[in-house]
């Protein structure tokens, strides 16, 4: 680029550059308001986050925009650090060095701001990712490693797998009784938690009420009982018009032996299929491997989508 580079921390209440919204993802959008927000309720995180977003401009001109999230709770120096969200730079400003100067630039607010170290995760396998990480190799981040296995795939194609065939349901189902999650009575809902304070047997990770603040898609989110008390549940989220996340599923560890926690996906499913839903999609920690060589035998081959997630992080202040 033939000018110099000049950054500008954006600020609340001051109307937005002509052309920033095309320069981050949609979902991330809504923060270039700048408000306090909660980004994640639907995963159990209701604590709020700053948006803090940096242009970099030549002459008159937007060259490229850093997102990042400053955690107002336990952030900033605390133990919850910002998270890079989006680095992007106009394709006329490419291969000039503009992306590493942004996030040196934003590095630099962070630690203005009182952050002592910077995370991210990201989706590998895009075009864009290969030079994300160069950027982040010249910022002296970590080196990235996985994080999650993500599938997206049509639910009808997994209904119709061998893994959902009525001779395998029939010898897993058992006494399982499933209903719509969304018809869970209150008392229900206590016998839940009361029973988990008193001798716990819900993984933390996996406890129902972490994931309801943000609300659970009515239809295809599955409890089960067994013998009348709740023993499991899968708990989904619409993430796009047209596409649901399975979030959460969980069944009593006695209970959750040889698979049977597969008829609440199925049910799951075909509720899905039946509603017209275009797509679902499995985010798993590598941390959780029988969840991982599940999604590769069963669901990977049927997939429009298989990828991994990665993170990298870095102690601010060191480069």
């Amino acid at each position: 680029m033939s000018r110099a580079l000049e950054f500008e921390t954006l600020t609340p209440g001051r109307e937005l550059p002509p052309g920033v919204e095309e320069m981050t993802f949609p979902i991330y959008r809504p923060l270039l308001q700048l408000a306090p927000v909660s980004r994640h309720p639907e995963q159990g995180d209701v604590r709020l986050v700053q948006p803090v977003v940096v242009v970099a401009r030549s002459g008159d001109r937007l060259a490229g925009l850093a997102l990042a999230e400053l955690p107002l709770d336990g952030g900033a120096g605390g133990d919850r650090h910002p998270e890079l969200l989006s680095l992007f730079v106009k394709p006329a400003a490419r291969c000039a060095g503009v992306a590493t100067a942004l996030l040196a630039a934003l590095e630099r607010e962070l630690v203005r701001r009182g952050a002592t170290a910077m995370t991210t995760v990201y989706t590998a396998g895009r075009p864009s990712i290969p030079a994300l990480e160069r950027v982040l190799e010249k910022r002296a981040w970590e080196v990235p490693r996985a994080r999650t296995l993500s599938v997206r795939f049509p639910p009808e194609a997994a209904l119709a797998s061998d893994l959902f065939s009525d001779r395998r349901m029939g010898a897993l189902a058992g006494r399982l009784e499933l209903f719509p999650w969304r018809d869970l009575d209150a008392d229900s809902r206590a016998r839940i938690r009361n029973s988990h304070d008193a001798a716990p047997w819900i993984t933390p990770a996996l406890a129902p009420w972490r994931f309801e603040a943000a609300g659970v898609d009515p239809l295809s989110s599955i409890g089960a009982r067994y013998r009348g008390e709740v023993v499991g549940w899968v708990i989904n989220h619409v993430v796009a018009p047209g596409t649901v996340r399975f979030t959460c599923s969980f069944l009593r560890k006695d209970l959750s032996r040889r698979g049977r926690i597969v008829p609440l996906y199925r049910e799951s499913l075909r509720r899905l299929a039946d509603g017209g839903v275009e797509r679902a999609s499995f985010v798993t920690p590598v941390s959780y491997p029988n969840m991982v060589r599940f999604i590769l035998r069963w669901i990977a081959p049927i997939a429009e989508f298989v990828g991994e997630t990665r993170g990298s992080a870095k102690r601010l202040g060191l480069h």
